[in-house]
This record gives structure tokens, C-alpha cells and sequence, in this order.
């Protein structure tokens, strides 16, 4: 969306489309308007153009894996559009909810929509899912961790589905990742699923450390069909390392719901690691240069305030805030 200083289209009388369009729970809202301009036949930018006024230049509409802030105004004029009250799109399309916060830089009297890259690239919701619905497009929301995987159909759906069906483990660590977040609460469970991530991605940047992890994602990559070469931040990596992922991620809560756990250990803190190593399968004895649970610990004792911040757990494949995650 270019800027525009005068969009006559916005500033007409908004009425109601002639076919509504039922939203995704937690989808996105380039994803809803696209869905309903191609219900009613009309060019997705031109619905653009009656929601509001674009705020900046740079984002482009047609770009669904980016996001829209819409001031108070614009999400009238969608609800009236969509022939849904706005607050059943409210909870819905998170992004409307994200926007009474977000949208104090945009005017407070025109309706003004503000695309912006999203935190992070959304998810395409499993096309077997949606075709239950009767639904034939595309659909891109908004998941939390514990929902990335289709239970249903066994699809991993961020940032495009996969195929994990023939890795059922896979599966029975979503399954654990719910029960920890029924247990703690998500503030922990992001908190703990990060700390793993980062300790995790030092065995996938170097796997012949733990010669068991190797064979065990050369394993998984085979039968997933996952590419040989990526970096330890990318899709790949994160499917192949999810059930070890949700399991060290299991075992670090003690660290995140005692703040002084890990200063009262004292010199016994080689007996968690150990402890540790031993949920991961590992020999817990092993000593090994370069252990990435070693440098966990010591940026948790150089960074401990930033460790114990709930919104730096930076969770990459999902667009949601951190704060909701």
C-alpha cells in the first residue's frame, strides 16, 4: 500500500457486503479480507480502500504472510462490511484486539489501516481442516505453540504445512507441550520452550557432540524428507528437534517458577545437569567441551534479568505477541 492523502472510498458510507464471510478462529486480517473480497468477486485491494486509509507506504495488501492495524473507525467499517458484529470479529481476528493497543499512532478520526510485517511469519492452516469447512482458499492465522500441529490430520502448519505423520513422536510432544501449558500457564511455557530451543540449537549447529542426536534427527530428516543443509533457527530444524525441544522445555520450569533455583544449587548444579542429560536420554555422566547446558548457565547467571522477562521469550514461527503466546 502506497500513501494515500485522500481515499474517497474510506470515507463513504460503509454497507454491508452482499456475502459474509465467517472468520478463522485466530486468523489474520490480510487473510479474512482477502477471503471475503474473492466471496463477493471484488479485487482484495479495492476492500482495502473502503476499510480505510493506508498510514504508511512499503507494506503491499496482497502479501498475506504480513499484517494490518486498523484504528477504531476502519474495524466499524469491517464490521459493517462483513455483516459481523465487531465483537464477534474481535475475538476472532486477534489482530483487532492487538490494535487497541497499537494503533495510537494512527489519526483518531479517519478510518486508517496500517499493513505492517507481521512479528513474525503466520501459519497456513491445514488445507484438510479447512476444506471440512467448505472453505477452498488459503488460511493464515495466528497459532500458539501448543496448536501448530493439527492434531486431526497431523500437519505441521507454520509457516506452510508439513507432513509429520510419519514421526509420531512428534505428535506426543504437542500433546505434552498442552499439558505443560495447562499446568504453568503460557508465560512459562514460552519462557521454558525458548531456554530449550537455545540450548537444543548448540547440538543442532554441532550434532556430532551427542552422537545420539545425530543419528537420531539424520533419522527423523529421512523420514520427514526435511533438506540436509539449514541453519539451527529454521523450519526444519524446529520440527526434527520438538520432541527433545518440549522435553528439556519440561524439565526447566523449576528454573523459571523459583527465581534463586539455580543460585541455591550452589556447586551442586552439575547434579541438574545431569539431571537434565538423563531426560534428554543422554549419558549424564558424559563430559563434554563446549556442552551447551554449560553455557546455558553461565548467560543465565551474566543475563539473569533478562532471562526472567517473560517478553524477550521471542517464539519464531508464530506471529503472535509475546505476551499471548
Amino acid at each position: 500500500m502506497s500513501r494515500v492523502h485522500h481515499a474517497p472510498e474510506a470515507l463513504t458510507v460503509a454497507r454491508s457486503l452482499c456475502i459474509p464471510v465467517r472468520p478463522w478462529g485466530g486468523e489474520s486480517l490480510p487473510s479474512y479480507v482477502a477471503r471475503l473480497a474473492q466471496a463477493n468477486r471484488i479485487p482484495h485491494t479495492a476492500l482495502w480502500r473502503y476499510i480505510g486509509v493506508p498510514h504508511r507506504a512499503g507494506a503491499s495488501s496482497t502479501t498475506l504472510p504480513w499484517e494490518a492495524t486498523l484504528n477504531q473507525p476502519a474495524a466499524a467499517r469491517l464490521a459493517v462490511m462483513s455483516g459481523i458484529s465487531a465483537e464477534r470479529l474481535r475475538r476472532a481476528l486477534p489482530a483487532l484486539t492487538w490494535s487497541t493497543r497499537e494503533a495510537s499512532v494512527l489519526p483518531l478520526g479517519v478510518p486508517t489501516v496500517w499493513m505492517r510485517q507481521a512479528h513474525s511469519p503466520n501459519a497456513v492452516i491445514c488445507r484438510h481442516c479447512t476444506l471440512r469447512r467448505g472453505i477452498t482458499t488459503e488460511v493464515r492465522a495466528h497459532l500458539a505453540l501448543p496448536d501448530i500441529v493439527c492434531h486431526r490430520h497431523h500437519v505441521w502448519q507454520t509457516p506452510k504445512p508439513w507432513d509429520v505423520s510419519p514421526v509420531p513422536e512428534i505428535e506426543r510432544a504437542q500433546q505434552s507441550l498442552r499439558q505443560l501449558r495447562r499446568a504453568h500457564g503460557s508465560h512459562i511455557m514460552a519462557r521454558c520452550v525458548r531456554d530449550a530451543r537455545w540450548i537444543i540449537g548448540g547440538w543442532v549447529h554441532l550434532p556430532g557432540r551427542e552422537p545420539k542426536f545425530e543419528d537420531l534427527w539424520r533419522h527423523r530428516r529421512k523420514e520427514l524428507g526435511l533438506p540436509e543443509r539449514f541453519r539451527s533457527w529454521e523450519l526444519p530444524a524446529h520440527i526434527m528437534t520438538r520432541p527433545e525441544v518440549v522435553t528439556l522445555a519440561s524439565a526447566l520450569v523449576p528454573i523459571h517458577l523459583d527465581v534463586g533455583y539455580l543460585r541455591g544449587l550452589g556447586l551442586q548444579r552439575w547434579k541438574f545437569k545431569a539431571h537434565l542429560r538423563a531426560r534428554l536420554g543422554l549419558d549424564p555422566r558424559r563430559q563434554v567441551k563446549g556442552d551447551p547446558l554449560d553455557r546455558f548457565f553461565y548467560v543465565v547467571q551474566i543475563d539473569r534479568a533478562r532471562w526472567r522477562n517473560p517478553r524477550s521469550a521471542m517464539i519464531t514461527e508464530t506471529a503472535t505477541p509475546r505476551i499471548a503466546q
